[in-house]
């Protein structure tokens, strides 16, 4: 038992390193599910085709931030696949899909970067890359960007495979490709740009091994299933006489807001290196101080695209040096790309490229350890050990915060998922909404609540039976269930005043970060007009606007 350990101490260190990676992904993973206003949305349109049949799923995707375009299908096709395997619709179920390839996505990339680093090198940094806080907050609800690592990551291994002559059965390799390739743009809106582009100047340097790795089959496996995946656009294009495609032109086109080119370079800058901070570090900072950017720029991009270009040169075998070439074109294409919206990057944008910022950690690292000097040696794998103390650190701190959400009113820091930092988790939406439907016996029930949750919460009402309207589209007083809700920590809770002088506080009822009101109607307003402002039904709206496969299966 004692010579099995000693010879195999490694891989026992890294499948335990796996399974706390795993842990951190699903450990309370249906209470602390993330379920905000684009989760809701999406959960309604699943569920629909969940009740009604797979006819009912949607053509196109989520809508490009910012924008009326849309992106393709695929993370909806994920989210429905999982409801119809556990036959439920819950959103922690919806999320399933997200949360097994952020898993898959850890032995897919030790397979990558065996194609380059030793074995050993490639577990501690898969490793470090396993326990990464970005990581593991965007793998625990869903999301459509929340994928990308890991299609990303088969893209690139599949192109290193079609591109590698000692590899068998290439051919598979072009349709995983072709597969990884359609999905990770339509994952994405700006996948669908910095993707094609990293591919086409990677062809234009292997240009000469071309005609010797790329043979017609491989060619026409690619393009077969990238269009077979697009076959949802390509149908909603033909059925809506081109309305993505104009969508998608006016997305372009959209107006320039008013910072200069060289205003967005800087941002862009500093923006990348503060969210490679975090990516190493799992550290946050309050202020949206330099200290972290200049970090990581100075110790680890600009040294790493140094050592990544030489390596690249001197590299003589052909899978060593692809591997390289892509590391090296793949910071500069999302560099540039990112100056356009350098003003609206959020964390996520950097899912993408999720993978590169442990490339990177893996030069420097086998730099340092290359040396002759023992210190260096001792120093490369101090960094490696000091980011994920970080990460873990992060990590724990993020629980920490929604532990404490659950008891009293909070204002996290490490939530860095959306604008929004409240501490509200499913848990609380769970609780607030059951509390609702216990204290109401008729089937109809009138709330009021932020943007944020206005959807989850109608969504959840509408999974116990319910039948949740917004009270402003309340047109009579009379004898109804009213509730509202507010974020715990507010100073003193009071109603709002779109209702405060129509309705009275009747009981409240906390669940940590989130209140409950039980609303009654003043004497004076009973069987009154009540002259609320109308809101319009969003989510029908939306609908309308949709194309699904029912309305291309009529049209045959």
């Amino acid at each position: 038992m004692l010579d099995y350990l000693k010879k195999n101490y490694k891989s026992i260190i890294f499948a335990l390193v796996i399974l706390i990676a795993i842990g951190l992904r699903t450990w309370h993973f249906h209470d602390w599910l993330f379920f905000k206003m684009d989760q809701a949305r999406d959960s309604m349109l699943v569920n629909e085709a969940y009740q009604k049949g797979s006819g009912y799923l949607p053509l196109l995707g989520p809508k490009a931030g910012g924008t009326q375009a849309n992106v393709g299908p695929a993370f909806y096709y994920f989210q429905y696949i999982p409801t119809v395997i556990f036959h439920s619709n819950q959103p922690d179920v919806m999320a399933y899909s997200d949360l097994l390839f952020s898993i898959l996505s850890i032995f897919l990339l030790y397979a990558l970067f065996k194609k380059y680093f030793s074995r050993d090198w490639s577990m501690i940094l898969v490793s470090a890359y396993a326990l990464c806080f970005l990581g593991i907050q965007y793998s625990r609800f869903a999301w459509n960007p929340n994928s990308l690592p890991f299609f990303n990551i088969l893209f690139f291994y599949s192109l290193l495979s079609v591109f590698d002559e000692k590899v068998k059965y290439r051919l598979r390799w072009a349709l995983a490709a072709g597969f990884s390739f359609a999905i990770s743009t339509q994952l994405h809106f700006l996948s669908f740009f910095t993707l094609p582009l990293i591919t086409l100047i990677f062809l234009y340097f292997n240009r000469k091994n071309a005609r010797r790795y790329l043979n017609w089959k491989i060619i026409a496996i690619f393009i077969f299933i990238a269009a077979l995946i697009y076959v949802p656009v390509i149908a909603n294009e033909i059925h809506s006489h081109g309305h993505a495609v104009k969508e998608f032109i006016k997305a372009l086109h959209s107006k320039p807001d008013n910072h200069t080119f060289f205003k967005k370079i800087v941002r862009d800058v500093r923006y990348f290196g503060q969210n490679w901070f975090i990516i190493f570090a799992g550290y946050i900072s309050k202020k949206k101080e330099l200290a972290g950017s200049a970090v990581a720029w100075i110790i680890f991009i600009i040294p790493a695209i140094v050592l990544n270009y030489l390596s690249w040169k001197k590299e003589k075998d052909n899978v060593k040096k692809n591997f390289l070439l892509i590391t090296l074109i793949w910071f500069p294409t999302y560099l540039l790309a990112y100056i356009p919206i350098a003003y609206d990057i959020r964390p996520r944008f950097f899912l993408p490229m999720l993978f590169l910022p442990f490339a990177y950690l893996g030069y420097i690292a086998n730099f340092l350890a290359g040396r002759k000097q023992k210190i260096l040696q001792a120093l490369a794998y101090l960094i490696v050990i000091a980011i994920i103390a970080g990460n873990l650190i992060g990590t724990c701190l993020w629980f920490r915060e929604i532990m404490a959400a659950q008891k009293k009113g909070v204002y996290p820091s490490r939530t860095i998922i959306l604008k929004s930092q409240d501490g509200i988790v499913l848990w609380h939406l769970e609780k607030a909404t059951e509390y609702m439907a216990e204290n109401c016996s008729s089937e109809r029930i009138y709330y009021y609540s932020n943007s944020e949750y206005k959807r989850p919460i109608k969504y959840l009402l509408s999974l116990k039976g319910k039948d949740p309207v917004s009270v402003m589209n309340m047109e009579k007083g009379g004898e109804n269930c009213v509730f509202a809700t507010y974020l715990t920590r507010a100073k003193k809770l009071k109603l709002s005043p779109v209702l405060a002088d129509k309705f009275d506080i009747e009981s409240t009822q906390k669940f940590g970060a989130l209140s409950v009101d039980k609303l009654v109607l003043r004497e004076g307003f009973v069987g009154q007009e009540l002259n609320l402002k109308k809101q319009k039904d969003e989510d029908a709206a939306e609908k309308a606007d949709r194309l699904y496969w029912k309305d291309v299966i009529k049209k045959f």
